[in-house]
């Protein structure tokens, strides 16, 4: 069995994720816990780690099997053939999401485009390179893994 991605219509992850969990198919769909202020409170939502991108743990010959989930688009390929993810990535993946330091601490002058290299908690010691920088947040792309990670600033310099 081989951890396949797919590509899922937006804002469509949690619920793609939850059918085929229902049809038996081993699902990982990492998702962040986000305050969002309103004018009026404060709530909790949970957003999911990659947009439009859902992980499948399947057999090849049952990948056609997603496509009667509603919301599922396709495959994601790499170089003609579908992207496959390693067990170990998807591990690493799920222990920095159980993981509460999982933030990036002290970086300063993130610009976008420039290299950083992570220095605590799980991708400690992988290299990423800035995407976008707002407020306290970041987003990058870890190399090693080709995917986009956002993370909280604890203290910006």
């Amino acid at each position: 069995m081989s951890w396949f991605v797919l590509c899922v219509k937006e804002q469509q992850e949690l619920e793609v994720a939850n059918i085929l969990e229902r049809m038996n198919v081993e699902v990982f769909c990492p998702v962040v816990r986000d305050t969002r202020d309103w004018s009026d409170n404060k709530k909790v939502v949970e957003t999911p780690l990659f947009k439009s991108f859902v992980f499948v743990n399947l057999e090849e010959k049952y990948r056609g099997l997603v496509f009667g989930a509603p919301g599922v688009v396709r495959y994601l390929f790499w170089q003609g053939k579908p992207a496959v993810v390693s067990n170990e990535e998807i591990w690493t993946m799920k222990k920095w999401m159980a993981d509460d330091s999982n933030d990036v601490e002290a970086l300063s002058k993130l610009i976008p485009g420039s290299e950083i290299m992570i220095e605590k908690g799980v991708q400690k010691d992988h290299s990423g390179i800035v995407y976008w920088v707002r407020k306290n947040n970041v987003s990058f792309l870890l190399k090693e893994m080709g995917v986009v990670a956002q993370a909280k600033l604890k203290d910006v310099v």
